[in-house]
């Protein structure tokens, strides 16, 4: 009623007020379906003995660590064929054997499915899709040994230089025949970059081929995956943890420049002087981008920084941008990956961050950590309630960031 007595209309929920509630509703309906396929996978495991599984492991690296299971602490490089009926699926690569053991290790950061807080990024296949290729035979089967690379987040920038290109590595050095079929997620496989990096001579060695949407059923498959860290206890803070990892050996990668070796960019070009000051942004259509950015601008050019966006970009292009870079100043995203282009000089990053992650330490900071780079970032604001979502930056905080980089003052 209003002050004087009457009755008010009820109001008509808006389109915006459904976003909101669907927002927030998102969250406990993956987790509830998440829980039920853990529990599906688990109790096709609990029926079935998975001793004969375990004995079909072979070539392990570190033998202690042969197992279907993602463990809950990090794992030492592995390279392992499974001399056994396996289907593959899809979607993340996952091989299940026998009557539906999931090998959990046949992906990387397969971990994430379980934690208590990555489950929302990862990824687990289904059950029931798996059945109905088994008993109906919707699989292809006319490849009987097979290497695959299953990775979370496959089609991702950051972990095709943090997964992908250092399993090529495994494979080189474990002298696995490069003319088996490289099963690779469509995802990945029809990304532009993907089909840039094999061209180098190196990769374009290898028979990569992608499953499009089929399972495949293979009687043997080689998988691998390179050094796996994990985001840090929630109950710890994100600095000592970081501090903690790095004290025991877990870097982002261990070979960088043999990592980047494999995409044929060092083509005896001489080395520019790596003075560049840039700021990353992100186009529209990924969302993610600063609201504000017409207030930042004036700031960005008193400090002459240049705005580039990566997205069109080749590899190439990218590489030899970021090796250039000394400053480097962007929104939380994946073409912050190329500062790993710069690993071999001094660099500064500022990374702007949405809010609600700030209890998160980002795959770019822990880079830094690894390079030697000083790293800090900032938080902005925003009115929606997902990480995608455009937000903004207080100008003064990103002054007094710059002010901390430090930079030198421009010359006359």
């Amino acid at each position: 009623m209003d002050g004087q007595g009457r009755h008010r209309p009820a109001r008509v929920p808006t389109f915006m007020d459904m976003q909101q509630i669907r927002w927030r509703m998102a969250p406990l309906v993956h987790r509830f379906h998440r829980k039920v396929q853990i529990g599906a996978w688990d109790c096709l495991a609990a029926l079935q003995s998975s001793k004969p599984l375990e004995s079909s492991f072979k070539l392990w690296t570190t033998p202690a660590d042969a197992s279907r299971r993602a463990p809950d602490s990090p794992l030492k490089p592995y390279l392992c064929q499974l001399q056994r009926n396996v289907l593959i699926e899809p979607r993340f690569g996952f091989a299940i054997a026998d009557y539906g053991l999931l090998i959990e290790t046949s992906v990387s950061n397969a971990y994430a499915a379980r934690d208590s807080v990555l489950w929302q990024v990862g990824g687990l296949p289904s059950p029931a899709r798996y059945f109905q290729a088994r008993i109906l035979g919707r699989h292809r089967s006319d490849l009987e040994s097979v290497i695959s690379l299953g990775t979370l987040w496959c089609s991702n920038y950051f972990h095709f230089y943090r997964d992908f290109l250092p399993k090529m590595l495994l494979l080189e050095e474990a002298s696995i025949d490069p003319a088996l079929p490289v099963i690779v997620e469509d995802r990945l496989f029809d990304q532009p970059f993907f089909r840039e990096a094999i061209q180098s001579k190196r990769l374009s060695r290898w028979n990569f081929m992608s499953p499009r949407g089929q399972f495949i059923k293979a009687k043997s498959v080689v998988f691998c995956s390179a050094n796996q860290y994990f985001l840090p206890d929630r109950s710890v803070s994100p600095e000592s943890e970081l501090l903690s990892r790095a004290s025991a050996g877990t870097k982002f990668l261990e070979s960088p420049g043999e990592v980047l070796a494999l995409l044929d960019f060092d083509d005896g070009r001489l080395q520019t002087s790596a003075e560049r000051r840039i700021f990353l942004t992100r186009s529209a259509g990924r969302g993610r981008t600063l609201s504000n950015y017409e207030e930042i601008e004036a700031l960005l050019r008193e400090w002459n920084f240049e705005t580039v966006d990566t997205d069109g970009m080749s590899l190439r292009e990218q590489a030899q941008l970021f090796r250039e870079c000394r400053y480097v100043i962007g929104i939380h995203g994946a073409g912050l990956t190329n500062i790993i282009h710069a690993y071999d000089h001094d660099l500064s990053l500022l990374e702007l961050r949405p809010p609600g992650e700030e209890h998160l330490i980002t795959d770019y900071a822990q880079m830094c950590h690894s390079f030697g780079f000083v790293h800090q970032e900032i938080f902005g604001a925003s009115e929606h309630g997902h990480r995608d979502a455009s937000f903004r930056i207080d100008v003064a905080d990103l002054r007094a960031a710059i002010n901390r980089m430090p930079i030198p003052p421009l010359s006359d």
